[in-house]
């Protein structure tokens, strides 16, 4: 009896010994996969955070007039989401002046929501944008083959206003009566201002003076105003962004659609080589009584006043 006891003692232990490993296990490999789980997931939402970042960095090589970076960062919200940044600011004759930040959302899904500081609203009479975060004036490019139903804004003609605003360095969107190549912009622009951005234009007859900054194309100069390098490096960023599928937007107004990838096509077909390729606008910023030479010049379709800086005594102008 004694030893049939010990036995049923021995296998009780036994027993509670076995469901004890069994739930160690079975806790240690539910630790185990929520770790691999919580790594994988912060692994996940660091590549949507680096993707936001690359197609920021590549749209804005094709893309924001006269809008450049000066920094970029990541602010972690949790583990899993977080908002990429980027201060901005715009070149105007060589006077830094600041623009809307940059923040794109990021998180364990793959949301790529632009900063709505930068959205456009319409201003004086429908002939002015302004961005929604601190009401910076943007100067705005118009299709000179829009569809009239397509049109909301009207076609200004600033340059004479240009030439009051004494005492301040302008920011002013040409848009063309036609395209013209670098050099034919070269010869019509006063030496005393400055190009800033070459706009492509668009194929289609969409209205484009409501398009949001990231989906007007062109390309800055380089400090080094080595236009082929330029251009050439414009085509590759461009076919990137095609390749990746980061200008997929569309815009429709009425039963008209301006498709971004189709315009970026087109033209890559249609301008292959930079000394024939031409351009449907710049962007111009110089000192205000300098732009006086444009009035009445029939190449300008239209001129739009953006954003403008008062002239300090310590400003160095490039122009």
């Amino acid at each position: 009896m004694t030893i049939s006891n010990d036995f049923e003692k021995i296998a009780t232990k036994n027993k509670r010994k076995n469901r004890l490993k069994t739930v160690g296990i079975s806790v240690g490999v539910m630790l185990i996969s929520a770790l691999i789980i919580f790594l994988g997931l912060r692994s996940l939402t660091e590549r949507h955070a680096e993707m936001v970042k690359e197609n920021y960095l590549l749209r804005s090589e094709i893309a924001y007039p006269n809008i450049d970076y000066t920094t970029w960062g990541f602010e972690a919200n949790s583990e899993f989401t977080g908002t990429f940044y980027s201060h901005r600011y715009k070149n105007i004759d060589g006077i830094s002046v600041p623009f809307e930040e940059y923040q794109g959302n990021y998180s364990i899904i793959r949301p790529m929501s632009a900063s709505q500081n930068e959205g456009l609203e319409e201003g004086d009479s429908n002939s002015s944008n302004y961005t929604h975060g601190n009401l910076y004036k943007v100067p705005i490019f118009y299709n000179v083959n829009a569809s009239a139903k397509t049109v909301s804004m009207e076609v200004t003609q600033d340059i004479s206003k240009v030439a009051e605003m004494t005492g301040q360095a302008v920011e002013v969107a040409i848009t063309f009566d036609k395209p013209y190549t670098y050099q034919e912009i070269t010869d019509m622009v006063p030496d005393n201002l400055l190009v800033n951005w070459y706009w492509i234009g668009t194929s289609s007859t969409v209205d484009t003076a409501n398009l949001a900054l990231d989906a007007q194309l062109g390309f800055a100069p380089s400090s080094i105003n080595d236009y082929e390098a330029d251009f050439k490096n414009f085509k590759s960023n461009l076919k990137k962004a095609i390749e990746s599928g980061g200008i997929g937007s569309q815009y429709s107004i009425e039963d008209e659609t301006l498709s971004l990838e189709d315009d970026a096509k087109t033209y890559l077909k249609n301008n292959s080589n930079y000394k024939t390729a031409t351009f449907s606008g710049v962007i111009l910023t110089g000192r205000a009584e300098n732009f006086a030479q444009l009035e009445d010049k029939d190449w300008i379709y239209a001129s739009n006043i953006g954003q403008s800086v008062t002239i300090q005594p310590y400003h160095t102008l490039t122009k």
